[in-house]
């Protein structure tokens, strides 16, 4: 049979139990009245601004989205901004390219096919594109647009369009008129009483 072990236990020295001594930040000893005074009025101070709080949140939130609005309208503005400055750059490259056609002597219906930023770019584009085209083709005369030239006809006159319209001013009825031109209306005599 085994042997009894025999159980040592020690015996715990018996303190008396001491309140411990609490000290604040600031050195003193606690005294829980005077927290509890403390605890209440941080608790008023806290019911007194949570609605001001509230309404400061809310007032920043309304400034936020007055903010976006202007944002957002702002960026509305830009975007018609740079369309329209894109349509004007557009516009004066267009022109810019009509004036080095003009002045090339290139016509017109190339301008639209030159290169370059500057006018003097566009020019000697419009220059190389010239000599690229075949010599043969006659230029257009310069014509100017209030001057039809000499060749041209001036248009009728009133005499003259009354006499396209109405006929040439000939009596229908002249038989030597119709004998010379031929038609017209001819009578022959005829008594009108019996004979």
């Amino acid at each position: 049979m085994p042997e009894p072990t025999e159980k040592l236990v020690e015996t715990q020295a018996e303190t008396t139990p001491t309140t411990p001594t609490i000290e604040t930040i600031e050195g003193e000893p606690f005294d829980a009245a005077r927290a509890i005074k403390l605890i209440d009025k941080l608790r008023a101070e806290i019911k007194e601004l949570k609605p001001k709080a509230k309404q400061a949140d809310e007032l920043t939130q309304a400034e936020q989205k007055r903010k976006e609005a202007e944002m957002t309208e702002l960026q509305k503005l830009q975007v018609e901004l740079e369309k329209a400055q894109g349509e004007l750059k557009k516009s004066q490259l267009a022109e810019l390219k009509r004036q080095a056609a003009i002045t090339a002597e290139l016509p017109l219906a190339f301008a639209d096919r030159l290169r370059g930023e500057t006018l003097d770019e566009l020019v000697t584009d419009a220059k190389s594109l010239l000599e690229a085209l075949p010599k043969g083709a006659p230029k257009p005369p310069k014509v100017d647009p209030t001057n039809p030239g000499s060749g041209a006809s001036q248009g009728e006159t009133e005499a003259q369009q009354l006499a396209r319209i109405h006929g040439l001013g000939v009596n229908v009825f002249d038989q030597n008129f119709a004998k010379a031109h031929g038609g017209g209306v001819v009578f022959n005599a005829k008594p009108l009483t019996k004979e």
